[in-house]
């Protein structure tokens, strides 16, 4: 992998966040960004926001070959380590991403617009190490929609749509659908509440 020298990566977000002020870097963010990889942010991301008193949070984002990370409006990271493997795709409406989430992105990540995440998610499109059952699929991509709240300590897993104004009930497990304005709870996640709203 080819990643950008400590002072080409200096002089990239440097001149993101004084000419663009687009990404935002707090103390405590740490990047490993390969050349081929793509950044478009159309409003702004913070990353590592929040940093107070040397707390000693961090945000790790790793972008490896051919990976591209799409943002949206603002979009706050405060605290998390998040990886874009080789031409994958993650993409970002807006929300706040609270401490110690953990995004692993092989094929593709969307999130909407909105979406709270609480302490200690993780998100992942894949197994990572496979099954040699016959029709086993070891990644599928992840669709979070418009408004919703994930807790603290939920997994989302690969293949799982999350519609609308969904709620995950934390320490939940997602391995299946999840219908607009319903909350779901347990190992695995099943519907224990529909028609709910939550601001």
């Amino acid at each position: 992998m080819k990643l950008l020298n400590i002072q080409m990566l200096n002089t990239l977000w440097l001149r993101v966040v004084k000419k663009q002020n687009k990404v935002i870097c707090y103390k405590g963010t740490k990047l490993i960004i390969d050349k081929t990889s793509k950044i478009n942010v159309k409003e702004r991301l913070k990353l590592n926001d929040h940093m107070v008193k040397n707390n000693g949070r961090t945000t790790i984002l790793r972008m490896d070959e051919n990976s591209e990370l799409v943002v949206g409006k603002f979009s706050v990271f405060y605290g998390g380590d998040i990886i874009c493997f080789k031409n994958s795709k993650l993409e970002i409406g807006s929300g706040f991403f609270n401490s110690n989430i953990k995004i692993r992105c092989t094929e593709s990540i969307k999130i909407g617009q909105d979406v709270a995440i609480s302490h200690n998610v993780t998100i992942m499109d894949s197994d990572s190490h496979e099954l040699t059952n016959e029709g086993y699929k070891k990644t599928k991509p992840i669709n979070i929609g418009n408004h919703v709240w994930i807790g603290s300590q939920a997994m989302i897993l690969k293949g799982v749509n999350i519609a609308d104004g969904a709620v995950i009930a934390a320490g939940s497990i997602v391995t299946n659908d999840v219908p607009s304005n319903c909350l779901v709870a347990g190992v695995p996640a099943k519907i224990i509440k529909k028609d709910v709203t939550w601001k």
